[in-house]
This record gives structure tokens, sequence and C-alpha cells, in this order.
């Protein structure tokens, strides 16, 4: 069988993984020692680096979000999933970044992601029955339009009670993604350049776009539940070296 050139879906999971691994560990231990006085020029520069890298992770997740959207067989059992980790991974979350077992300020990226897929899932619907119900085709796009933008508005406000990781802007992005899925020379883009609302050192998000342009549409080898568990089990790694061993 001939493989298709390009990178795989597996690849550019790994990719996401190794850059979100070394943002959080910029953002849990190197964090830490950056606020202590007298903190030395290099571990700021080493916390920039890593926190410079990690930018490209969220993208691609959200790249693989929405391509795991449109392949799933079962989408409740896909969001069931991104829900079940979202309580799996909160304590986690609050271990390696706010260094205490319960932080209600700040809840982890699963939340954000959830929040996406509910809203692409919604946006998806909506426009399929305004296409189906709708005969005129402007009046159609006018429906779904206005749909869109009631879904987005929505599940942002949602993200900000919340208070998810990237907040509404991490849910711009991804309803920013769904909506340019057929338009690949935009979609990343503008899902990176959204990102920027939330920070200016998203402008290193703009790198996820570089593998994601070589994306074959394969899935390639991989475990369904790697990153799952890997999410909740670094952070808790990372966590527990923060809290009884850096901050103790």
């Amino acid at each position: 069988m001939e493989t298709k050139k390009g990178i795989s879906g597996a690849v550019l999971k790994w990719i996401a993984i190794i850059t979100m691994l070394t943002d959080h560990i910029g953002a849990s231990i190197v964090r830490y020692y950056r606020g202590l006085p007298g903190c030395t020029q290099t571990t700021k520069v080493v916390y920039d680096i890593l926190r410079d890298i990690g930018r490209i992770a969220f993208p691609i997740f959200i790249f693989l979000l929405i391509e795991g959207y449109r392949h799933t067989k079962n989408r409740r059992k896909y969001l069931f999933r991104l829900l079940l980790f979202c309580i799996i991974s909160e304590i986690p979350f609050n271990m390696a970044f706010c260094y205490k077992v319960w932080d209600p300020t700040h809840q982890n990226v699963f939340f954000t992601l959830s929040l996406g897929f509910i809203a692409i899932w919604l946006m998806d619907e909506l426009q399929k029955k305004s296409s189906s119900h709708i005969s005129n085709p402007a009046a159609a796009a006018t429906y779904s339009s206005l749909c869109n933008f009631g879904v987005i508005l929505t599940f942002c406000l949602i993200a900000e009670l919340l208070k998810t990781d990237y907040r509404s802007v991490g849910v711009l992005a991804i309803c920013a993604a769904w909506v340019l899925k057929d338009k690949r020379y935009l979609q990343m883009p503008v899902c990176c350049l959204t990102l920027l609302l939330s920070s200016q050192r998203e402008w290193y998000a703009l790198i996820a776009c570089i593998p994601i342009l070589f994306y074959n549409g394969t899935r390639g080898k991989q475990s369904k539940y790697f990153f799952y568990i890997f999410y909740p089990l670094h952070l808790l790694i990372l966590g527990c070296i923060c809290v009884f061993y850096i901050v103790a």
C-alpha cells in the first residue's frame, strides 16, 4: 500500500504534546523561580523560550479537535471523553500552575476544548437545518451566520464565566477554525491570529501552521487514549514536583 506524503495526525499530535510539555515546564517549575526575588536574567530567558515554544501546541490541538469532530463515528462518546478528562485533569492542573489542589480561578484546557466542540457541533447542526428548511440560498446563509454568531457569543461567555484556559479567546479560535474548515490556506492563520487577543506571545502560534500545512489527511499510528492520559499524568508529575519539592 502506498504511503501518503506529508504529516499524519499522529505526528501532529506528537508535535503538540512535546511543545505543550515544554510550555508546561516553563509555566510551572520555571515560573516559580522566575517570581523569586533576585531571579537571574538566565531564568527569565529560559522561561520566555519555553513559553514561546509552547504557543505551537494549542493551534495544533484545535486543528486535531476539528478533524476529530469531522471523522469520529460517535460524537457523543468523543464529547464524553473530553468532559471526563475535564474533571480528571483539574486537580493536577491546579497543582502544576496554582501550586495547590483547589483553585476556582483557572480551569484546564479540556474545558476550552469541550466548549469549542459543543459550539461547532451546534453550528454544524444549525447550518444543516438551515440548508434543508430554507430554499433561498441567501436567506439560508444569513440565518446560518446569525446562528453562528449567537452560538459563538454564548460559548465565549460561558468560557469567561468558567475561567477556562485561554478563556473566550480559546473558544473563539476554535470556532474561527471551524468556520474556515474548507479554506485550509486561511483556517489556521486566522485561528492563530485570533489567539493574539489573549497575548502578544501568541505570535509564535503561527509556527503551528507549518506542520499543519503538510498534514496528509491520515490518522497515522496512534493510541486513541494516549493524549487523554498524558495530559493529567504529566500535570500531576509537574504538580507534585512544585507542591511537594519546590514550593514546600
